[in-house]
């Protein structure tokens, strides 16, 4: 008998390996028939940084030894300006370049140049929905990727610097994947000063593509010199590390040198730069999310008991008194109801407020960013109490406490001639989420998914869209530039 089940123990053994097996490949659904494909990397070790001979070598790439301990996936290609546009579409996103008047850094005779009509939609030169998205800050990648973290069920987010480059040189320890260098890269010397659709150069070992441009990728670590000796999953978190704080970039671009096409190669950035030649390509995790755990119900309250009596109540007795009237209601008892009625209306509204007249969001028109902030930190309101709204004359921005970020919530907005309602992931910029409506709303209100309220009520006041003015969760108001990356 033991020996005939030994088969079948084993084929147990071996179906239950297979279905704890990731698949080498995955496919994110982004809504309306977008997808984006993802290549299972396993866990390992290598060299990260160049050696002292490499051709090309900078000075911040010395050599440490890294293991990344877990398997994640990475996108096949950079983020696409189609994949993007699905974003911006469902979470009613509104990217850093868009806001204000600064624009972005467009592409004019092979320079970064900037102008406010340069933004994600147009960086000065044609693209498809192939194309990889550019003009994109790390505050817009991140944006993006929790918007795909709340649609996917599957934790995503920028690669570490260990992860990109490990993926990138898929077992390779050499100054690029393959030669020659033109079958892999895009960059200044072919790339006619412009972006190309992804996929169309060779793909490294593991199935990757466009690792040396179009697009330099943001990361997730801030700049710094690397940590010596052995390490394990590093992440650079320190912000302090650097002449000021930048965040890492990699892999070379379409307008730098083929000198920049290097898997070793590291760039660095204002986390607000929004140059046309910066994108990102995104991890997430083999794991999907586990549902959230049940709420505990309440306990029910017990039933307050009557006690017998214990003698029977006395019988009532009934006088008749004379009317005026042979039958029909007394008119002087009918006058008493609404002043009963008026009564007890004034304690309830005394005792517990006055019913839809007092609004739950923050009256944030006549306050200092400062004085907004201060507000919410000394006496913080529930969460649905917390949105604060500004009224352009396209839409409004919405603003909450970060808790609330990724999570579900339902807005109404009232615009005259029609109400607007829509469910939208909420992923703020720094001034907020846009929300785009055509004309400016008389009054916004949104709905939790636990069903509590925040609302204008009518009162906020919009102000003009420029680049000093911000939300009243930010802590500044200064204006700030924008460097090219050059």
């Amino acid at each position: 008998m033991r020996i005939l089940l030994l088969p079948f123990l084993a084929s147990l053994s071996i179906t239950v390996a297979a279905q704890n097996t990731p698949p080498p490949e995955l496919k994110l659904d982004l809504g309306a028939g977008i997808t984006m494909e993802m290549i299972l990397i396993q866990p390992g070790s290598f060299e990260q940084g160049s050696p002292a001979t490499e051709l090309g070598r900078e000075t911040d790439e010395a050599q440490r030894h890294v293991t990344l301990s877990k398997p994640y996936y990475i996108g096949k290609y950079p983020v696409t300006r189609g994949q993007f546009a699905r974003f911006i579409e469902s979470a009613r996103y509104k990217t850093e370049s868009e806001q204000g008047q600064s624009g972005g850094f467009g592409v004019e005779d092979g320079k970064l140049v900037q102008r406010k009509q340069y933004t994600w939609r147009n960086p000065g030169f044609t693209q498809t929905d192939d194309h990889p998205v550019v003009i994109v800050t790390v505050q817009d990648a991140k944006a993006f990727c929790q918007w795909l973290t709340n649609r996917s069920n599957r934790n995503c987010t920028l690669p570490s610097e260990a992860q990109w480059e490990y993926a990138c040189r898929a077992g390779t320890a050499t100054a690029h994947y393959a030669e020659p260098i033109d079958e892999l890269a895009w960059h200044r010397g072919n790339s006619l000063g412009q972006t190309h659709p992804v996929g169309e150069k060779r793909a490294n070992a593991w199935g990757l593509h466009d690792l040396y441009g179009p697009v330099w990728q943001w990361c997730g670590d801030w700049y710094a010199p690397y940590t010596t000796g052995n390490v394990t999953d590093p992440v650079q978190k320190n912000s302090n590390l650097s002449d000021k704080p930048r965040q890492v970039l990699r892999g070379g671009s379409f307008i730098s040198d083929v000198n920049h096409a290097r898997s070793a190669e590291r760039y660095r950035n204002d986390v607000r730069s929004r140059n046309a030649d910066n994108g990102f390509r995104i991890v997430c995790a083999v794991a999907t999310r586990p549902p959230p755990p049940p709420q505990p119900q309440p306990a029910p309250r017990p039933q307050p008991t009557t006690p017998a009596p214990s003698h029977a109540a006395p019988p009532i007795t009934v006088h008749n008194f004379p009317s005026s009237k042979p039958s029909g209601s007394s008119p002087f008892g009918l006058l008493l109801i609404p002043v009963f009625i008026f009564i007890a209306y004034k304690v309830i509204t005394s005792v517990f407020g006055s019913f839809g007249a007092r609004s739950n969001a923050l009256d944030a028109s006549n306050l200092t960013p400062r004085q907004a902030a201060d507000a919410f930190a000394s006496q913080p309101p529930p969460i649905a109490q917390r949105f604060a709204f500004r009224m352009s004359d396209s839409g409004f921005y919405i603003n909450g406490p970060a808790e609330a970020v990724g999570s579900l919530i339902h807005y109404t907005a009232d615009l005259g001639d029609r109400v607007l309602t829509d469910e939208i992931s909420f992923t703020p910029g720094p001034e907020g989420q846009f929300i785009f409506t055509g004309v400016r709303p008389k009054s916004v209100s949104v709905r939790t998914t636990g069903g509590q309220l925040g609302t204008t009520g009518g009162m906020i006041s919009s102000s003009d869209d420029d680049d000093d003015h911000r939300s009243s969760f930010s802590s500044s108001s200064s204006r700030r530039s924008f460097p090219s990356a050059y």
